[in-house]
């Protein structure tokens, strides 16, 4: 493009009239001029539309910005936070050729914009990203390295659980360790999960367990895959009805490993005590009594799962639930009773499912 060109863009880029801009910047963006990304920058700092920006942005987005790197960098410390937000996209979407750049500032002295560095790093997601957002897990500040755990669990950076798990160890910030639970449950599996649940629990005794971290626990022992392990950790839970959530959630992202899960006595009974908790949601219950359709219980006449069914069946928003475990886990005894509530009620979806059930 020659300098004529040149000159004609940068005063559309500026001109008054809105669409005259966005052609410019549209423009602009396609040309191979080096300095194309410091003109749009410059624009953006100053535009009020926001049809304009969001153009600019896409633009910056699709050029290298290597000329622009200290201008958009300066953005992170912007009171405009569409500003801030838009150098971390922009940045980002640079890729590997960003990260020595944003490595460099990894030790600025306001954490807030390290965080914002470590966004863009996030955004990179490259190997050599990923070494940089490594580092900040040593950050002095807990909302940076927070932020670096968070970061690499998603980024599902094995190599860096060892260092997770020493700082798991040694840190006792409660939300640095939570996170750190959390990013292990995403990429963590056998001998990483097991020591943290023994730093949790010295001796497998969870019952002196903080109980901020009653719900990763769960979720980590059930990932471990061991139905004893599992059955010790809720066991220590005083008041099921609070975890009962998190109990089953374990428990359905567990048996997609391990189908047998719910072979191991105890941690079914945990389930009947679940399905039968009028202190948890409905919506949690009805999981619980799938859990026990699926695994296909056949059981007697004074069997728990019986009297749980007949109880299930006299709470009206439980109702649905009660009679498809008479009918299909309480054998002839169960379809009895499931006849005599079709035909006691008057609710003809509850009546129609019945039939189906007694006719199945």
């Amino acid at each position: 493009m020659n300098p004529i060109e040149m000159d004609n863009l940068l005063l559309g880029l500026h001109d008054s009239d809105e669409t005259e801009r966005l052609y410019a910047v549209q423009d602009l963006a396609e040309t191979e001029n080096p300095d194309a990304a410091l003109h749009l920058l410059e624009r953006l700092v100053i535009e009020e539309s926001r049809a304009i920006r969001d153009a600019i942005v896409f633009g910056l987005k699709t050029v290298s910005c290597s000329r622009a790197y200290d201008a958009l960098f300066s953005l992170f410390c912007t009171p405009d936070a569409y500003l801030r937000n838009a150098a971390v996209a922009i940045l980002g979407a640079q890729g590997d050729e960003a990260v020595g750049f944003l490595a460099s500032n990894l030790d600025h002295s306001n954490r807030e914009v390290r965080k914002l560095t470590l966004d863009s790093l996030f955004q990179i997601g490259s190997p050599d990203a990923v070494l940089a957002v490594r580092a900040c897990l040593y950050d002095r500040a807990p909302n940076v390295q927070i932020t670096a755990v968070e970061y690499l669990g998603r980024l599902k950076d094995e190599a860096s659980l060892d260092e997770m798990l020493e700082i798991f160890r040694k840190n006792p910030e409660p939300m640095l360790r939570t996170s750190i639970l959390e990013s292990l449950s995403i990429i963590g599996a056998g001998a990483p999960i097991r020591r943290a649940l023994n730093i949790l629990a010295p001796h497998g005794d969870f019952s002196g367990m903080d109980p901020i971290y009653i719900p990763q626990a769960i979720n980590l022992a059930a990932k471990a895959g061991n139905p004893d392990g599992l059955l010790a950790v809720i066991d220590s839970v005083k008041e099921i009805s609070i975890y009962a959530d998190d109990i089953m959630r374990a428990l359905e992202q567990a048996k997609r490993s391990n189908r047998d899960l719910l072979q191991n006595d105890g941690l079914f009974k945990k389930v009947l005590d679940i399905a039968g908790d009028g202190l948890v949601r409905e919506d949690v219950r009805y999981a619980a009594v799938n859990s026990i359709l699926v695994r296909g219980y056949a059981c007697s006449d004074n069997s728990p799962i019986y009297f749980l069914a007949l109880r299930l069946a006299s709470e009206e928003s439980m109702v649905y639930a009660g009679v498809k475990l008479l009918a299909c886990c309480c054998g002839a005894k169960g379809v009895k009773k499931t006849r005599e509530i079709m035909e006691e009620t008057t609710d003809e979806e509850l009546r129609a499912l019945c039939l189906k059930l007694v006719e199945a």
